[in-house]
């Protein structure tokens, strides 16, 4: 199987299982473990947190080991998280599940990017992007029905199948996964440490990562708010409706919405253009604001489910655009630190802003809780629009760093406008 059918296979097998793990973990976790507020919010902290400390370590050793192991090791971990969550409905048991999980969810995040950068044909890397952030798209789509079907059946049922599947995705790419076209450094503790240094003094020298850091710490900041308020929020407008398939109902409409907004999206973007990629990336944070702000002042149903859903398919679309970025402005060598990095901006982020945004909703009201979330997104459409400008002012970024050029060779002219079927995740 090509680098590109793999990584193709990996977004949509790997979104698939997740979604039917965690589309109705909280609902599992409110009526059978019976946590209360408190405690659910303290299994999404505590889980953020190692997300935060785990990420550079295993960003370094993506970069300085085998970015191939990584990924694998980071399936495996996932799935016996999710087997331990499913099948011990305690809250012990369930915070031990979250620091297995992250831990695997870490290993993966960055490494399977800088993976299919480097294994994927130059050409094909903005597609697979793309593409795979569809195929991803779609999997969360039938993880969603396979959740509402499966839980009809037993409450814990679709986070084991989930479990399964992921497990069965790390034995599988032990089987297909290559690794040809990248040559790790031996990994001592001083390659490691070094490792580190270069990933952060590549954030420090680039106007550009230095912001879309800065942004991704503020975006994140908003995630815990939504995430935990959101639910709650919407759950006097269903009434007397089933919450199951309503939840499961909204989350297949966002999914849909996800992957037609994300193919539009696909025609402005493009590794070699990183100026277009943070034009589109700005403006889709810009809505998102603007979605949260707005929906925690509505008081009606349709008002409220027309921004819930228009959130979700925006923050959906944001990290396949956010991906294909970080590629054009990331070297080979330090490119899965560097993803570790931002994606441990985002974790500090939702560990510092959950707390203010629950705090409001618990002082005030849970709509508020939600409009200060959209607050902290402000700075972050401010810092991508700054890093979209210093892409614009010096074009030979891309160039210089060139994930999609092989080497010896130059990037390839990038089409003013792509067709759907070439840039569609």
């Amino acid at each position: 199987m090509s680098s590109y059918r793999l990584y193709l296979l990996i977004s949509g097998l790997g979104s698939f299982a997740s979604r039917t793990a965690f589309t109705l973990n909280l609902i599992y976790q409110a009526t059978v473990v019976g946590l209360s507020p408190l405690q659910l919010v303290l299994v999404g902290t505590l889980m953020e947190a190692v997300c935060f400390v785990a990420q550079v370590p295993t960003g370094v050793i993506a970069d300085r080991y085998s970015r191939r192991l990584s990924v694998i090791a980071g399936y495996l971990l996932m799935g016996a998280g999710l087997l331990v969550w499913g099948l011990l409905p305690t809250y012990a048991a369930i915070l031990v599940a979250n620091v297995i999980w992250a831990v695997g969810a870490v290993c993966v995040d960055g490494a399977e990017e800088a993976w299919a950068a480097d294994e994927i044909e130059p050409r094909l890397v903005t597609r697979a992007f793309v593409r795979g952030g569809q195929v991803a798209q779609a999997g969360s789509l039938l993880g969603i029905v396979a959740a509402v079907a499966l839980t009809a059946v037993a409450p814990a049922l679709p986070i084991v199948v989930g479990a399964v599947l992921t497990l069965a995705l790390g034995l599988l790419l032990m089987l297909l996964m290559t690794e040809n076209n990248w040559r790790p450094s031996p990994a001592t503790t001083g390659s490691m440490r070094r490792q580190v240094v270069e990933g952060a003094q590549a954030v420090r020298h680039s106007a550009v990562l230095a912001a879309i850091v800065g942004g991704a710490l503020f975006a994140g900041m908003s995630s815990e708010g939504f995430d935990r308020l959101s639910q709650p929020f919407l759950l006097p407008f269903i009434g007397d409706l089933p919450t199951e398939l309503v939840f499961g109902g909204l989350a297949v409409v966002a999914a849909l919405g996800s992957i037609v907004v994300t193919g539009l999206a696909g025609r402005w973007i493009d590794v070699v253009r990183p100026e277009r990629v943070g034009r589109v990336l700005a403006a889709v944070q810009a809505l998102t604001a603007a979605g949260l702000i707005g929906l925690g002042f509505a008081g009606h149903w349709w008002a409220a489910v027309g921004l819930y859903l228009a959130v979700r398919l925006l923050r959906d679309t944001a990290t396949p655009i956010l991906n294909v970025w970080l590629v054009s402005a990331t070297a080979p060598g330090s490119r899965a630190t560097v993803f570790s990095i931002v994606s441990q901006a985002d974790a500090l982020g939702q560990v510092a802003g959950g707390p203010p945004a629950g705090f409001v909703a618990q002082r005030r009201a849970i709509g508020a809780g939600i409009s200060v979330a959209g607050l902290f997104v402000l700075p972050a459409v401010a810092l991508f629009a700054l890093a979209t400008k210093q892409s614009a002012a010096d074009p030979a970024t891309t160039k210089a760093n060139g994930p999609a050029a092989a080497p010896g060779t130059e990037p390839e002219p990038a089409q003013t406008t792509v067709t759907a079927t070439e840039k569609t995740r």
